[in-house]
């Protein structure tokens, strides 16, 4: 069921198996295997409850209604880089461009390395992966609907040789209505808010909905559920209070909030890395003044992608902005603004996503739980793979007929030919000479890892510190990516799920489970068996 604050008359205090606080990529498939495997599931989330019909069109709607702080949340630093979050039942899920790609291997070669998770095999993740991308109708993104935009910008790239392609999404009958950022009207983007919740809760889950989880009530070194209070329409406290006695808390409320909540609480904080290592993808972007119409926003946002460079940390991917974005986008006023306004029929866009080597960034406590501060400082090597990425979107946009390209670098806003692509590869870019950055994915400030004492939750998501406390969201992840996560932690939170649902199991859950938690328990079962059998 979901339960909005405007349905409650006074404080609630219940029982549970399991309370979920988030419902985004992390929460949400928690929440939908444990209640189908019979268990008592409460999930607590902060934001509200929209349906497809709820969104509208309108970025400015969406801004305010789905997004923390408005989609302003920002890291502090030079240059300040703004870090949108959805807040709302599906989380982030809701608001991205639902690009569903599985770790590289490199990747998760560097976890067993060095973080000593080799219990996380490719072999196990992929048979997570194959669940995940069938239950979410993940395929590569429809070049009928991808829009002319993507479609240019990969012509170019095609034209100079660089490898590239269509992006695997998570949409089922994607329409191209170019609003992903914005709440899918469709209903085709299989965001948590359309797929795992409205499972979760015809399996019996409550959903509780505008509610802040504020307290983690712990007893005897074991968490025992949470505190939490409901909000009005202004996102204030209503006043009325919930609580939540339960076996297993997880916390799924993403790398930022779920550490503030510790921190907060006072509690996992031995190992002295809760809200240490953040790690995000700073984004860049570029505008190209083409010669045809782009029919922007229609298409894709998110569709396609130039890959050539991934080695060196590099990711291209489409974007597109409707009107109301661009136009707090462009990097001038007056009538040099309305001018390229005039021409946004004829704009292309398109992003770069880094994969950062030498920045870094955490968490700290701010006034409230809700409210942590974010500092993060951009290394000069990731500052200078920043600019090449500019360098790299301008010289393809050049090669797909663009007549100027816009850049978010001081001195280099308007590029007209090569030879200012020249110009800015030789530039030393300094921090204070960008502008309107964004990064997007936080990830790493509750690390996973084998040792206590430089990891903050053991490779099942149980933290070391407290018993039947698990953490469930892009917090996890050791490391950058550089790709987009949201299927990584579906599949580490199906993984999680195991784990509670093996640590929960008493004789009134009906042994013949059906679905992905009992295939991956059996899968897993039998190779552990098979490892043993191996053993000299």
């Amino acid at each position: 069921m979901i339960i909005r604050p405007e349905e409650v008359s006074g404080d609630i205090r219940r029982e549970a198996d399991v309370v979920v606080v988030g419902s985004g990529a992390g929460g949400a498939p928690v929440a939908k295997e444990l209640a189908e495997a019979g268990y008592r599931v409460v999930v607590v989330e902060e934001g509200a409850w929209f349906r497809r019909e709820d969104f509208d069109f309108r970025p400015s709607h969406a801004l305010m209604r789905l997004y923390r702080d408005a989609g302003q949340t920002v890291a502090l630093g030079l240059p300040m880089v703004v870090l949108p979050q959805g807040m709302t039942v599906g989380g982030t899920t809701t608001v991205n461009s639902g690009t569903c790609l599985r770790v590289p291997r490199h990747v998760l070669k560097r976890w067993h390395m060095e973080y000593g998770l080799r219990d996380i095999t490719e072999e196990e993740l992929n048979l997570l992966y194959a669940a995940l991308e069938e239950y979410l109708f993940v395929k590569r993104a429809d070049p009928e609907v991808a829009g002319r935009n993507a479609l240019l910008f990969l012509e170019g790239a095609r034209k100079l040789g660089y490898s590239g392609g269509f992006l695997p999404r998570n949409a089922k009958d994607c329409e191209g209505y170019g609003v992903c950022p914005y709440g899918c009207p469709s209903g085709a983007k299989q965001s948590a808010n359309v797929s795992w919740i409205p499972d979760a809760v015809k399996a019996g889950a409550d959903v509780y909905t505008r509610c802040r989880a504020e307290k983690v009530l712990v007893r005897g070194g074991k968490a025992m559920g949470i505190r939490g209070r409901f909000l009005d329409q202004r996102g204030k406290r209503k006043g009325y209070r919930l609580e939540v006695w339960a076996r297993v808390v997880v916390l799924a409320a993403g790398a930022l909030q779920t550490p503030s909540l510790l921190i907060h609480n006072r509690i996992c904080l031995s190992s002295g890395r809760v809200g240490e290592n953040l790690s995000v993808h700073p984004c860049g972007g570029t505008v190209a003044l083409l010669n045809e119409k782009t029919g922007n926003p229609k298409g894709i946002p998110q569709s396609t992608y130039v890959d050539e460079f991934a080695p060196e940390g590099i990711m291209l991917e489409g974007v597109t902005l409707p009107p109301p974005v661009m136009s707090v986008s462009l990097p001038w006023g007056g009538r040099r603004h309305a001018e390229a306004m005039r021409l946004y029929p004829y704009c292309g866009t398109f992003g770069s996503m880094i994969s950062e080597h030498d920045s870094w960034g955490r968490v700290a406590a701010g006034p409230s739980a809700r409210q942590p501060l974010v500092f993060y400082r951009f290394g000069p090597a990731d500052l200078e793979r920043l600019k090449r990425s500019l360098v790299l979107m301008a010289e393809i946009w050049f090669a797909a007929g663009a007549r100027r390209v816009y850049t978010p670098i001081a001195g280099y806003k308007e590029l007209t030919s090569p030879r200012d692509l020249y110009r800015l590869s030789r530039h030393r870019l300094r921090r204070g000479e960008i502008y309107g950055l964004s990064a997007y994915h936080p990830m790493g400030t509750c690390c996973m890892g084998g040792d206590p004492e430089w990891s903050v939750v053991r490779s099942t998501g149980e933290t070391w510190e407290v018993e039947n406390l698990y953490i469930s969201d892009a917090s996890v992840l050791p490391t950058s990516l550089g790709v987009n996560p949201q299927l990584t932690v579906m599949a580490l939170a199906l993984r999680t799920a195991g784990f509670i649902d093996e640590r929960l199991r008493r004789p009134r859950v009906p042994p013949e489970r059906t679905g992905r938690l009992a295939e991956w328990l059996e899968r897993r079962r039998s190779a552990e068996s098979g490892r043993s059998r191996a053993a000299p």
